[in-house]
C-alpha cells in the first residue's frame, strides 16, 4: 500500500515514517509539509492511504479531504479532538489523537488495509447484466451468483461501490447508486436517500422519516421524501391523497 504523510511538523512526519517502516505492506512514497504539497503528489502518484494532519497553514486537512474528487483511504492524525466528528462525516477510516503510539497506529493501518481489500474484491466482482427479474454478479474469479430482484431488500451506497442487501446475504460490487437506479425497474424500486434504494415489496412500515425494510431501519432524505410519500400513497388505501402522512 502506497501512503503519504502530511503534517507541517517535522517530528510528527519522522515519527509516522518510522512507524510505516515497521509495517511490511506499507511504503511511504512522500512526506509532505502541507496539504498543497500533498495535492501535487496525489496528481502524479497512485496513493492508497494518507496520514493527514488537520491543523495546517494555507489549507487544512479537512479542506483537503473536501477538495479531493477521488479519495484514498484517510487516517487523520491530530492533537485537536474537535475535528473528529467532521472527519468521520467525511468518511475517514480512522482518527488518531497525538501523541500516537505504535499499537494504535497499527490498528488503524490494519483497518485501512481491510477496507482497501474489500474494495478490491468488490471491483473484481465487476458490473452485472440485468435480464428480466434477475441479474448475475461475480463473487470470485470463477464464480457468478444469480440475484433475483425479489430477494433484494435495499441497496446501499458505499462511495464508488454499492452493497446489495438480500434476504439472507449481501454482496458488494463496483457500481454507483445512480447506475443501479437507471437499470432497476422503477415500479419496483425507489430511492429514499442519497445512500439508499429500497425494494417496495420489502417495505414493512413507514413512520416519520424512517422506512423499515426487512430488519433495517433506513432514513428518508429530505430531497427524496415528497416523491417517496407520493408513491407510497399511490399504493395505499385509507389515505386521503390531499392530507399529509405526518
Amino acid at each position: 500500500m502506497n501512503c503519504i504523510i502530511v503534517d507541517d511538523e517535522f517530528l510528527a512526519r519522522q515519527l509516522l515514517e518510522g512507524y510505516v517502516k515497521k509495517v511490511p505492506f506499507l511504503e511511504a512514497i512522500a512526506l509532505c509539509e502541507s496539504a498543497v504539497d500533498a495535492m501535487q503528489v496525489l496528481q502524479t502518484n497512485k496513493v492508497d492511504l494518507i496520514f493527514l494532519d488537520v491543523n495546517m497553514p494555507e489549507l487544512n486537512g479537512i479542506s483537503l479531504i473536501k477538495a479531493l474528487k477521488h479519495k484514498p483511504e484517510i487516517i487523520v492524525t491530530t492533537a485537536y479532538s474537535e475535528y473528529a466528528l467532521e472527519g468521520y462525516q467525511l468518511d475517514v477510516i480512522e482518527y488518531l489523537m497525538k501523541p500516537i503510539y505504535f499499537e494504535r497506529f497499527l490498528q488503524a493501518v490494519n483497518k485501512a488495509k481491510d477496507q482497501i481489500d474489500l474494495k478490491q474484491k468488490a471491483k473484481q466482482a465487476g458490473s452485472f447484466g440485468l435480464e428480466g427479474s434477475s441479474f448475475f454478479i461475480k463473487t470470485g474469479s470463477q464464480k457468478m451468483v444469480k440475484v433475483n430482484l425479489s430477494d433484494i431488500i435495499y441497496i446501499e451506497s458505499q462511495h464508488e461501490y454499492v452493497r446489495i442487501h438480500l434476504k439472507n446475504e449481501s454482496h458488494t460490487i463496483y457500481h454507483s447508486l445512480k447506475s443501479m437506479l437507471d437499470i432497476l425497474p422503477d415500479d419496483q424500486f425507489v430511492q429514499i436517500h442519497r445512500s439508499f434504494i429500497v425494494n417496495f415489496s420489502s417495505i414493512i412500515s413507514v413512520e416519520g422519516n424512517v422506512v423499515r425494510a426487512g430488519d433495517a431501519e433506513l432514513s428518508i432524505g429530505k430531497n427524496f421524501r415528497d416523491e417517496f410519500i407520493s408513491r407510497i400513497k399511490s399504493k395505499s388505501i385509507g389515505i386521503n391523497p390531499g392530507k399529509s402522512t405526518e
